[in-house]
This record gives C-alpha cells, structure tokens and sequence, in this order.
C-alpha cells in the first residue's frame, strides 16, 4: 500500500523535525518541509501532498492562510493549520480558505494523527461519491468505518453496517435516535457548539465541532475511544443540508 504523502510548512527548524520524526513513525511519507510561503507552493505543485500541515505564522510574505489561498487555486488538498494561538480574527481567515482543521501548537499526536487521517479520508470520500446524500449513502454502505447521516435536530437519518456493528444497535433501530444520546458521550465530548453542534457545523462548513478524539458507550455500555469526524453534506439543487458523521474505535494507548 502506497504511503500518504504530507507536506509541513513550519519555519521553527526543532518542530519541524520534532514533526518529521512523528510522523515518520506513524507510517506517513513527509514530502518537503517549507518555511515559507512560496516554498510550500512550489513543493504543492511538485509532490501533490495527501494533507499539508501548515504553521500560520511562518517566514516570508506570505503567512500560512495567504499560501492556502494561493495553493487553493490549483489543489484541493486538505490543509491542516497548526498555530500557537488562535485569535477571532485569525480563526474567522482560516475559515474562508478550504482548511480541514486547525491544531494548537504544540500538538497532540493523538489528535494530529485522527485530523491527518480524517482530513484525507473526506477528501477521498468527496471524490468517490459527491456531494449529494444518495450518492453518500452509497460510499457509506461499502466502507470499514461507522458512517451516520444527522440532521439538524441530531437525529439519525442513516447509518452504515459498521455502525451496527459498533453501537450493537440495527440501523432501523437508529433511526431517528438522537446521536449523542445513543453514543452517550458526555455534554463536554458534544463540541464547542453544544446542542447546537450540527447547526454550527453547517454554517461555519471548514470547522468540525466535534472532539477529534471522544470516549462512548453504546448498547453494552463499556465504554470504548474512537476517532469522531463530520462534514457537510450540500445538495447541488436543493439547500437541504446534513451533516455525515465517522466514527472509528481505537487503541486508546495509540497516538499517546
């Protein structure tokens, strides 16, 4: 199996390496390590990176979201934006550009790994089946991974074979349930949103509200922790908009 390539834009050389070397272990293939803007640029265009991690602030005159917009208009690969801090106005620019996710420095190699993961697995998941829920709910049938379709109220519209499998519920048994209830993960696992998550998840589009990382217990009641994602589901002709949800069970001493 071919290597996922990532890309790091870092201009502070120790977590740049620190970077490299995790990543590395992890099982990726790091492709280029830019400290500029223009850099990573031209090393985008030359390596066509699976995800790019990329610092903020970095050296040169462009910072990191004026080199995501200039990497937008010939790539539609996710980035990553890694930063020390994250001010209002830096937060609202990074949404406009087509990030996947932002990571505060210095990062935790659980969460790096699940955005890393996640952020290609959208982007494999758009190009397989679009954009629209019935070509979603295709995708979904045939994957590993547990896959939800929610709508604004939270509740479940869809779910896959895997999420049978994961929750100990049947997929008609889902439906309709509520799906923070039915993982009964806790009101601080529900995202910064609260119970507004989904709606917030829809107008801000870039940003996941969910925890990368959350611990939840379904019908057998242990309690278990997995890699938790959303994106938005936009119908070409229609403004109905879901929201799909994955979830994959980890080891929870993996990525610690």
């Amino acid at each position: 199996m071919q290597q996922k390539k990532v890309l790091i834009v870092e201009d502070e050389g120790v977590v740049a390496l620190s970077l490299q070397s995790i990543l590395t272990k992890m099982g990726y293939t790091v492709v280029g390590n830019a400290i500029t803007g223009d850099e990573a640029i031209a090393l985008a265009r030359d390596h066509r990176p699976d995800v790019i991690l990329m610092d903020i602030h970095i050296k040169g005159s462009l910072d990191g979201i004026q080199t995501t917009e200039k990497i937008n208009e010939f790539s539609d690969v996710p980035v990553i934006y890694l930063t020390a801090y994250a001010d209002d106005e830096t937060v609202s620019r990074a949404i406009k550009t087509r990030s996947h996710s932002y990571l505060v420095k210095p990062v935790n190699q659980r969460e790096l790994y699940s955005n890393i993961e996640f952020a290609i697995y959208k982007r494999r998941l758009r190009d397989r089946a679009g954009t629209s829920q019935e070509n979603l709910e295709l995708f979904l049938t045939n994957i590993k991974e547990a896959g939800f379709i929610i709508n604004l109220k939270n509740r479940i519209v869809f779910s896959n074979s895997a999420a049978e499998v994961l929750t100990g519920y049947k997929a008609e048994e889902m439906k309709e349930m509520n799906f923070f209830d039915l993982m009964n993960l806790a009101p601080s696992q529900r995202g910064d949103a609260g119970d507004e998550t989904i709606q917030k998840i829809l107008d801000l589009e870039a940003i996941d509200y969910l925890p990368p990382i959350a611990t939840f217990s379904a019908k057998s009641g242990k309690r278990r922790t997995a890699l938790i994602r959303a994106g938005m589901i936009r119908e070409d002709k229609d403004e109905h908009k879901n929201v799909f949800i994955l979830v994959k069970e980890m080891d929870p001493a993996d990525y610690s």
